[in-house]
């Protein structure tokens, strides 16, 4: 979970906060590394955070204390779901579907997942965005893409192997 996510969740479980009191004294939260260390986040690191938040409209404050908005609400529950996982039942399909992509940067969270999905259905990467592998792609996992709001970004194309001319 990334910094903002982490605030929000805080700010989501009713700890509104006073961002001068978590800076004097000296309790700024502490974030983990990934890799089983914490490092204290930097003030100038939370206090952009804080603003990059509150300017995407997902917090507030009233002078002294940080508090969610309902928008903020909104996002950490629409952002918390968790995804619908894929598997294709026919093993044996022919591989002729590529599937190409271009998701903003925006739905990066999706793009990756679109990714571990697209593997678990059997798909090559032939490039970050062009995938090839069987065919058709489960139902399910099409309706699904819409709810994303994914298909937008998403071109199908069939191919066969020929020869070179």
């Amino acid at each position: 979970m990334n910094l903002p996510d982490k605030i929000l969740n805080v700010l989501l479980s009713g700890n509104s906060f006073s961002y001068r009191k978590l800076i004097e004294n000296g309790t700024r939260p502490k974030y983990s590394t990934g890799v089983g260390s914490m490092v204290e986040i930097k003030e100038r690191t939370l206090k952009t955070t804080l603003s990059r938040l509150k300017s995407r409209g997902l917090v507030g404050n009233d002078k002294t204390l940080w508090k969610i908005t309902k928008k903020g609400v909104e996002y950490i529950k629409n952002n918390n779901k968790k995804p619908k996982h894929f598997t294709t039942k026919n093993i044996n399909a022919v591989k002729d579907l590529i599937v190409v992509f271009d998701i903003p940067e925006l739905h990066k969270k999706k793009r990756n997942y679109l990714r571990i999905e697209l593997t678990a259905l059997g798909f090559g990467m032939l490039q970050k965005s062009v995938w090839f592998g069987p065919s058709p792609l489960p139902e399910e996992f099409v309706k699904y893409l819409n709810e994303l709001n994914l298909l937008q970004y998403m071109k199908f194309f069939k191919a066969k192997e020929g020869d070179i001319v």
